[in-house]
């Protein structure tokens, strides 16, 4: 009865600390400041080189590991608003324009425009405020905006019935558009983060943009269309952050503070999860506003515009709810053997989705109700052969997720699998067990050292789910460690046997990961409690790992993503140094064709964006994209659960490209997710393309005579 009550006054406890002593606040803007405040205009007019400047500075002491975990000590406003007050002021610009000065002569510096726009827990945005350095905040009144919208008539010598109105942070973007070529980074944070100035979520957006910026600036000799293009990064704020970690550390240090911050967090990833769903619509109305304003063809009659949005844990949720209806509904609206037009601005991807798998397993079950994928007696291979087609060879993804995975092979070895792969014959499967043999030895590697997948999709969000399954593989994983031993079903590693002090060491933990996963009436059903990137679909009980078998529940993940290096081989490039850091990021035009025509013997199925046919004649830059693509699981003992056009890839990454919850900085990560918008990798025209044609033949037809 004791320890009962203990238990109910620990939660208790926990309950009181992060609803009422450490909560954040529940209504509060933080970059709302009206971008043509004086402190704001001249910051767009000259640009903010702080950062980086500072940052220079801060890397020559960092002794930061360079790892999944990874923290750029060059890219922190904290430290520029520890210089100067008055940054704590210029820095809730819901408008910014940051530079990163190249410091070799013949180098160029890079510059972007940093917008904001964050929504309240119901999902209503927030209206700007005036202000500046010394002033307090002040809501914009009428008078107020009456005389913006004057100067603003002067300015472009046009009449009031043109001239809208910047009540809100939105408004402020729409006019930032209006006018120019923009390439357009949108970045919506996760669970434990918001817009609060020293975010770390907006320090990687800065990333990103920086990276953006420079990619674009090596592929302006080539593409002349980029040369005046210019990157604006859009944060999207919401109250991700329950809890007020910074706060806690900056009380009591990062040792203490962080760890009662880590626990008290840990219990509000279901209570922010439903925020961010009902933040969803508003969030999505808001970025298609912006892509109308994109789409909208300049006095040349295009428009050089591009839009990739990314959405990070609970972010991805936010993503995965607000489009999945649109996108049942295109593909159900899908005519055979046309390109399917993406949903959102050119790709959307999901990084690390704290998302259910049914949000994404009921789009795929809309493209298998269309597909024939195998014979039967009601289906002819003349039928399979068709259906390879119901996307074209063109076609590109429309939205991608990648989830940093546990190990290879998906699903983890078999009995008898070890003996299989360990046979010394020519039989034709000889260099498929080299490369498995190869793979598996990487993965063993991983586990001696501690696995970089995400933890937080992989174990905890089940377990906030009542399954607790992959909680007791991560017990069992503890146990296997401190045993010295690599865990059952990972390996074919014969370990030594732990002894008797390791074993009993280890009791409590098997037993509770025993408890774990025979625990009864927990939820049984892995669609609803696994994320989108956690769901591996069954291996079939017929084959060995190299043959490709179809499976018979054919939902989850589709791809696999594989850094072109050794785990930990490549460095991070901080924020401060992108401008002279030995980057490439090559133009990738056609990879995706390429490696689709490769496999086209069996339909393109199992391409491999390492293995691609010749590129085509009097076409310049065609190279390959910076992390290594794969249509399947290969070497897994399933078939494609998806055909090679599909638009729709759940990636399983390995931890050399994307690592942890938050690995997700690598120059190569970056690249290759940005190569699939910057560059022609199939030569079909996207959706945004498709609606700058539309508006300007409409336009056309209109002012025809």
């Amino acid at each position: 009865m004791s320890v009962l009550f203990g238990i109910t006054l620990l939660f208790l406890g926990v309950l009181f600390l992060n609803y009422v002593v450490l909560s954040t606040s529940k209504a509060r803007a933080y970059r709302n400041l009206d971008p043509s405040a004086p402190v704001c205009r001249d910051g767009l007019a000259t640009g903010w080189t702080i950062l980086a400047d500072l940052g220079r500075d801060a890397l020559r002491n960092a002794k930061e590991p360079d790892d999944g975990g990874w923290v750029d000590a060059s890219n922190d406003e904290a430290a520029a608003l520890a210089r100067d007050g008055g940054w704590g002021t210029r820095l809730r610009c819901a408008l910014q324009r940051h530079v990163v000065p190249a410091v070799k002569p013949e180098n160029k510096s890079l510059d972007y425009h940093l917008g904001f726009l964050e929504f309240q827990e119901n999902g209503e945005p927030y209206a700007l405020v005036a202000g500046g350095l010394g002033m307090q905040d002040k809501a914009i009144d009428s008078a107020m905006l009456g005389n913006a919208m004057q100067r603003e008539m002067h300015r472009r010598s046009a009449p009031v019935a043109e001239i809208r109105p910047v009540l809100s942070q939105l408004d402020a973007l729409r006019d930032h558009f209006a006018s120019g070529s923009h390439y357009v980074l949108v970045f919506i944070h996760g669970w434990r983060h918001d817009a609060r100035i020293g975010d770390g979520n907006v320090a990687d957006l800065r990333l990103y943009a920086a990276h953006a910026a420079r990619f674009l600036a090596q592929r302006c000799p080539l593409e002349p269309s980029y040369c005046d293009m210019k990157v604006t990064a859009l944060y999207i704020g919401w109250r991700g952050a329950r809890v007020d970690e910074k706060g806690l550390r900056a009380y009591f240090g990062n040792a203490i503070g962080g760890f009662f911050g880590d626990l008290s967090a840990g219990a509000t990833l279901f209570d922010r999860k439903p925020v961010s769903e009902a933040v969803a619509p508003a969030a999505i109305s808001a970025l298609r506003t912006i892509e109308g304003v994109l789409t909208k063809p300049g006095t040349d009659g295009a428009a050089h515009n591009r839009m990739i949005v990314f959405g990070h844990s609970l972010g991805g949720n936010m993503l995965a709810t607000g489009l999945k209806d649109d996108l049942i509904k295109a593909v159900r609206r899908h005519r055979f053997g046309e390109t399917l037009p993406n949903v959102l601005g050119n790709l959307v991807v999901l990084i690390n989705p704290a998302s259910e798998a049914t949000k994404w397993t009921a789009i795929q079950r809309e493209v298998w109700n269309r597909t024939a994928f195998h014979t039967d007696a009601n289906t002819g291979p003349a039928d399979v052969a068709r259906d390879q087609r119901l996307f074209p060879d063109d076609q590109r993804p429309v939205m991608v997720s990648v989830t940093a995975a546990l190990a290879f092979p998906a699903g983890g070895l078999r009995a008898g699998d070890c003996a299989w792969i360990g046979l010394d014959l020519d039989d034709g499967y000889r260099m498929a067990r080299e490369k498995i043999r190869r793979r598996l030895a990487n993965t063993d590697t991983m586990f001696a050292s501690g696995v970089d997948y995400d933890w937080a999709t992989h174990d905890l969000f089940p377990t906030f789910k009542f399954d607790f399954r992959p909680a007791a593989g991560y017990l069992d994983r503890v146990a296997a460690r401190i045993e010295g031993r690599q865990p059952a079903g990972e390996s074919c590693t014969a370990g030594a046997r732990a002894g008797l002090v390791a074993r009993a060491e280890t009791l409590p933990i098997r037993t509770l990961a025993l408890l774990a996963e025979t625990f009864p009436f927990q939820n049984s059903a892995p669609e609803e409690s696994h994320t989108i990137g956690n769901l591996d679909p069954p291996r079939p009980a017929a084959g060995v790992l190299a043959d490709a078998y179809p499976s018979a529940a054919p939902f989850g993940t589709t791809h696999e993503l594989l850094g072109l290096h050794a785990a930990g081989a490549e460095a991070h490039n901080p924020y401060a140094t992108l401008a002279d850091a030995a980057i490439d990021c090559p133009v990738a035009n056609r990879w995706l064709t390429r490696a689709r025509m490769r496999r086209q013997e069996s339909f393109g199925q199992f391409w491999d964006s390492e293995d691609l046919a010749a590129p085509a004649p009097g076409l310049a830059g065609q190279g390959r994209p910076a992390a290594q693509f794969l249509h399947g699981q290969h070497l897994t003992g399933i078939a494609p659960i998806t055909r090679a056009n599909d638009p729709f890839w759940n990636l399983r990454a390995f931890d050399n490209a994307l690592s942890r919850h938050d690995g997700y900085r690598l120059t190569s990560f970056i690249c290759a997710m940005n190569q699939l918008v910057m560059d022609d990798i199939t030569q079909a025209p996207t959706r945004m393309e498709r609606m700058m044609i539309d508006e300007s033949g409409m336009a056309a037809r209109m002012s025809a005579p």
